[in-house]
C-alpha cells in the first residue's frame, strides 16, 4: 500500500491533526470509513485497495482524535466527530459523502447521520457496537469477551493497561498468534483472519492505533460504556445495518434492541457470519448499500 496515500493529514481550525487514509478508485463512490476501536485508518487493509476498487469504492478513512497519527481533543463526545468529518471532506472537495462504520465506528455514522444528513448520501454500518454495557451484551457474549468492556466502565487504568500490552508485535510467528485466537472467535471469523493478508492488517492497524500511547484509545473505547448523548430517534436518513448472526463482540439482540430507537433504520442479518467476516466477506452487498443514493 502507497504510504503517501495511508499517511495523509489536514489542520482543523482548533490546531489540531487530523490524519487519514485513501483507499480505492479516485474515481469511486466518496465513502467516509469509521474503523472500529481499538483501531486506526489502517483498518481497510483488511479488505484491501483491490476489493475496494473493485466495488466502485473511493475510501477515505480517518483516524479519530488521540488515535494514529490524529491529536488528541479532550473531553470530545460522538456528536464532535461529525465537525471533524466536515473539515476533512471540505478539504477534499466533497460535497456529499457516503458512511460506513465498522463495529466501534457504528455509533460515529449514526451521530454523523443525525448531525449532517445534508451532506451524507447513504449510511451504513457493519457489525456495529452500541452500549457495551447494556444488558443484551451480558445476556449474549462469554466472560472473556466482555472483560474488554468491564475495564472500560470499572477499571480504565487497567483497560489502559490491557491496551499497552498490544502496543507491540508479540514476536510470536503467524500461526502461533492464530492458535492463540482460535478459541476466543467462531469459526467463521478464525478462517476469515487466517485468509493470507488478515492478520496482519489487524495487527498493523491496532498498533497503529496506539503509536502515541493509550489515552486515546481508552477515552474513544470509555464513549461506548457511557450514556450516549446522541438521541437517535432524531435520525431521519435511512440507516442500513449488516450483522452477523453468529458475532461474539456484538451480539446481535444488542444491535435489534439499539435500532428500535433509530425510525429509519433497516437491519441485514447474515445467518452464518460472525464479526470480522461480515465486513471482509460481503463487501459487494454493503458497496451497493453504500452507492444507493437517497433522495
Amino acid at each position: 500500500m502507497d504510504t503517501l496515500k495511508t499517511n495523509q493529514s489536514i489542520k482543523l481550525p482548533d490546531g489540531r491533526t487530523l490524519a487519514y487514509a485513501e483507499y480505492g478508485s479516485p474515481s469511486g463512490t466518496p465513502v467516509l470509513y469509521f474503523h472500529g476501536a481499538p483501531s486506526s485508518r489502517l483498518e481497510p487493509m483488511l479488505l484491501g485497495d483491490d476489493s475496494i476498487s473493485e466495488a466502485g469504492l473511493h475510501m477515505i478513512a480517518p483516524d479519530r482524535p488521540g488515535i494514529g497519527m490524529s491529536d488528541f481533543k479532550p473531553g470530545r463526545s460522538f456528536s464532535d466527530w461529525a465537525a471533524d468529518v466536515v473539515c476533512l471532506v471540505d478539504s477534499l472537495g466533497l460535497q456529499r459523502f457516503a458512511l460506513l462504520g465498522n463495529s466501534g465506528g457504528g455509533a460515529y455514522v449514526a451521530a454523523c447521520a443525525a448531525r449532517i444528513p445534508e451532506r451524507v448520501t447513504s449510511a451504513v454500518i457493519v457489525s456495529g457496537a452500541w452500549r457495551m454495557d447494556a444488558s443484551e451484551v451480558a445476556e449474549n457474549l462469554p466472560f472473556v469477551n466482555r472483560i474488554f468492556w468491564i475495564l472500560a466502565r470499572r477499571f480504565p487504568f487497567g483497560l489502559r493497561l490491557l491496551l499497552n500490552t498490544m502496543r507491540r508485535p508479540s514476536g510470536a510467528s503467524r500461526d502461533a498468534e492464530l492458535e492463540k485466537m482460535r478459541p476466543h472467535l467462531p469459526p467463521v471469523d478464525f478462517a476469515t483472519i487466517s485468509e493470507p493478508g488478515r492478520l496482519e492488517a489487524v495487527q498493523l492497524s491496532i498498533q497503529e492505533c496506539l503509536r502515541t500511547g493509550t489515552k486515546g484509545t481508552a477515552w474513544d473505547v470509555g464513549l461506548y460504556v457511557r450514556p450516549f448523548e446522541l438521541d437517535l430517534s432524531s435520525i431521519r436518513i435511512p440507516i442500513h445495518l449488516f450483522h452477523g448472526a453468529e458475532d461474539r463482540n456484538v451480539p446481535l439482540a444488542l444491535v435489534q434492541s439499539a435500532i428500535r430507537d433509530i425510525p429509519t433504520a433497516t437491519l441485514t442479518v447474515f445467518p452464518n457470519d460472525a464479526h470480522l467476516s461480515s465486513l471482509c466477506h460481503h463487501i459487494d452487498e454493503i458497496a451497493f448499500a453504500l452507492k444507493t443514493t437517497r433522495l
